[in-house]
This record gives structure tokens, C-alpha cells and sequence, in this order.
């Protein structure tokens, strides 16, 4: 893909990670991953999916999610779509020693394993959006 020309989908699932609102990231990039099903965007969905998973507890569905992102997305490192995957995956793998292999862990004690957020952005300069264009806002948020 050329410099710059990346779907506003992708862009703002990079926004709303960035953000810590996996829940948002995750529903706008599997709005536009219905139309390009390549591996690459549903491994950047189970990531986020998995994310909201341990922020929530479910630190079973969490590495679930988390490995199976992994295997998505190890075919497109070290670099896809202007996304460092390889930088993506060393992250999973840090997330995957850090939490324990048990069903589900107090938000409190989740806070304890030291995961922290992770940042994205795009190797060939593309910006981030600061502010939603308004035909990705829901109802009520366009409103306001």
C-alpha cells in the first residue's frame, strides 16, 4: 500500500488502542474486515478483544485470544500494512509471560502483572486521527 493511503477503519483502530478502548478498536476494524478478510486485521482484532478480556478478568479468554492473534499476525512480520508486527508480536509474547494461565484474575490483581498498554502507530508517518470523522460516529456521539 502506498504512503498515506490506509483505510480510515484501520486508522482508527490504531486511535482507539491507543486510547485503551479495545472494545471501540475492535468494532471498527471488524466493520471494514468484513470486506478485506485478510488474517493481518482479524489478528489485530483478537488483540484487542483479548486486551478488553484482561482489563476485565477473564485472563483465560484473554490468552486465548492473545495466541490466537499471534498466529495470525506471525506471517506478516516483520512489517505489514506500515504496522510494526514484529514490535506487535514481542509485545504479545511479554503479555503472554506476564499473566498467569488461570480462568480469571481480579481487575485489581490484573493491574499487578505489570501489562502496559500498548501504543501503535504507522512506520511510514501516517497520523492518527485525533477526532472521529463524524460518518464513524454512533448516533448519540454525533449528536454531541
Amino acid at each position: 500500500m502506498a504512503t498515506h493511503e490506509h483505510p480510515m477503519e484501520y486508522l482508527l483502530f490504531l486511535k482507539y488502542v491507543n486510547e485503551v478502548d479495545y472494545f471501540e478498536a475492535h468494532e471498527v476494524l471488524e466493520g471494514y474486515w468484513h470486506s478485506d478478510r485478510i488474517d493481518f486485521y482479524k489478528g489485530l482484532i483478537q488483540l484487542a478483544v483479548g486486551l478488553y478480556h484482561l482489563n476485565s478478568g477473564n485472563t483465560a479468554g484473554f490468552r486465548q485470544l492473545l495466541t490466537r492473534a499471534r498466529q495470525l499476525l506471525m506471517p506478516y512480520a516483520p512489517e505489514f500494512r506500515a504496522l510494526d508486527v514484529k514490535r506487535v508480536l514481542a509485545y504479545v509474547d511479554d503479555c503472554l509471560e506476564r499473566v498467569p494461565n488461570v480462568v480469571e484474575m481480579e481487575r485489581e490483581d490484573v493491574k499487578q502483572l505489570g501489562v502496559e498498554p500498548i501504543q501503535l502507530w504507522l512506520e511510514d508517518g501516517t497520523p492518527i486521527p485525533e477526532v472521529v470523522p463524524p460518518e464513524f460516529l454512533d448516533g448519540e456521539e454525533a449528536d454531541e
